[in-house]
């Protein structure tokens, strides 16, 4: 959803032609002494005064019957384009700057011309001739700003922040513009920066919700928690409340502690929205966190009382109940959830968590053997079943044991970025004397997570049975430092997601 609009301006076609006109008539006098004839006789002239007076019906007649005398004339096929495309024709407008670039490869106008049709037509073939253009004015900011929009179409935000920091001044004046550049900026953890050009997003069109939303998400993630609270205020305190931005403020309430403001404002989102599944999930997050499940259980009863069929609502208030020890109403509420949604992801893997809570591990290994059957490809259940089966403690080469190898390794083959079944294959083989095994398995899990102080703590203990003491006195001060920095770890953040300006295929620029 786009957080601003856009204001009332030209339209593309008619700020492009203003432009290519402008650059024509600059370069016309060459045209003349290259052999055109004398100004008064040549038939550009015409056809740029119909272009000028907005008549592309007669510039597109005049440069038709002006082509039958001279079809070379690569500056008639791209004034014949741009009347084109003054008609609303952007393919045939397309083809007709194409052709003037097989006259002229490098004819300004017509690659103009040409990078401005196909970007309205949502080519990313657009890109060809924009690079072109960039060859010969490397800082047009134009041109850079249509760059970014086509990477940020592509998810390619490495490159399009480079491209929209050389458009400042053309997009500042473009809410679409600036969200994508801000997105893109979050994407590349820029958060400072997509401060910065959210809040001129936000600057240009006050009243709109998502552009607030977006600067007030992009604060937090900056780390600027009460500059984010003000922000979303004029939401919070509207009637009957924005509801994302009920939650989002009740998210940041508990990461600085103040727990009954957030619950205050997630009741207000659910009283806003009673079908708030991210109010509900919270509230459940909230009320887990701080030993309280029975006011999570209450809130999601009152959930399930309008949206009766929603598996995960079951799924949740199931997980609150095994804080309670209520194993017996748990399982019944993994059972309702699993007939609403079979394929609920990690539903049955849910299940063998409540089972191992009980202290039935037969009953919690069939489950995660079930969950392995179910999803033989899903990397995480193949190390939930690993981890059960290390639990039960069997010794070397008791099938077991065999097993447990097999699932974790299986698991590390399907996610190799599974840093924490790395984690259970180096402790396993530590235990059991396969330093080398341990040293290898350790490091793959460092090479995912640096911060990882279980394989570091493995890798050094490793290392020193191996007798390979080099690098002991590096590791043992990152681990030292690991320690240290753990009461001040970052914290949690929900995958809150900013709304995105994604522009139609024939949006552009302006």
């Amino acid at each position: 959803m786009p957080p601003g609009r856009s204001p009332a301006a030209p339209s593309a076609a008619k700020r492009f032609a203003s432009c290519v006109l402008f650059f024509l008539l600059l370069v016309m006098p060459v045209s003349f002494c290259a052999g055109q004839g004398a100004p008064g006789q040549d038939p550009v002239i015409p056809i740029v005064r119909a272009l000028q007076s907005r008549d592309f019906s007669t510039a597109l007649s005049l440069s038709q019957s002006a082509l039958k005398a001279h079809p070379g004339d690569y500056r008639i096929w791209t004034l014949r384009g741009m009347a084109t495309e003054g008609t609303g024709n952007l393919p045939a407008a397309l083809s007709d700057y194409q052709h003037a670039l097989k006259l002229a490869p490098n004819y300004l106008a017509a690659l103009e011309g040409a990078a401005q049709a196909d970007f309205r037509l949502g080519h990313d073939s657009a890109r060809t001739y924009l690079l072109k253009i960039l060859a010969q004015r490397p800082d047009d900011p134009r041109t850079h700003a249509l760059l970014g929009i086509l990477d940020y179409r592509k998810q390619n935000c490495a490159d399009a922040v480079g491209h929209f920091a050389k458009a400042t001044a053309f997009i500042s004046a473009q809410p679409k513009v600036l969200t994508e550049y801000g997105v893109c900026l979050h994407a590349v953890s820029r958060d400072n920066d997509a401060v910065d050009v959210f809040s001129r997003a936000l600057a240009l069109d006050p009243a709109n919700h998502e552009a607030r939303y977006n600067l007030a998400l992009a604060q937090w993630n900056a780390r600027q928690a009460d500059e984010a609270l003000k922000t979303l205020q004029p939401l919070v305190a509207a009637t009957p409340g924005d509801p994302g931005a009920l939650v989002l403020s009740a998210e940041i309430y508990e990461s600085k502690n103040d727990t009954a403001q957030a619950v205050k404002l997630l009741r207000k989102a659910l009283t806003a929205n009673p079908k708030d599944m991210d109010a509900y999930m919270q509230f459940a997050s909230v009320s887990f966190d701080h030993a309280s499940p029975q006011v999570g259980i209450d809130i999601i009863d009152f959930g399930l009382k309008h949206l009766p069929r929603e598996p995960r609502l079951y799924l949740v208030r199931g997980i609150l109940l095994t804080q309670l020890g209520d194993f017996a109403r748990a399982a019944d509420d993994f059972d309702a959830a699993s007939r609403i949604d079979p394929s609920l992801q990690f539903l049955d893997m849910a299940e063998g968590i409540v089972e191992s809570q009980r202290h039935k591990r037969p009953e919690a290994l069939a489950k995660f053997r079930a969950a392995v059957k179910a999803h033989p490809e899903e990397a995480y259940a193949h190390y939930l079943l690993a981890e059960a089966l290390q639990e039960e403690g069997k010794p070397a080469g008791s099938p077991e044991y065999k097993e447990e190898i097999a699932e974790a390794q299986k698991a590390v083959k399907l996610d190799p970025g599974l840093v924490a079944a790395h984690d259970l294959l180096g402790s396993t083989y530590y235990q059991e004397g396969h330093y080398d095994l341990a040293i290898k398995e350790s490091r793959a899990a460092l090479a995912k997570d640096p911060n990882d102080k279980q394989a570091l703590y493995h890798l050094i203990l490793a290392l020193r049975k191996t007798g390979s003491k080099g690098e002991l006195g590096t590791l043992v001060k990152r681990l030292v430092a690991l320690q240290a920095k753990t009461k001040d770890k970052q914290r949690f953040q929900k995958p809150y997601r900013l709304y995105e300006g994604t522009a139609p295929n024939g949006a552009a620029a302006q």
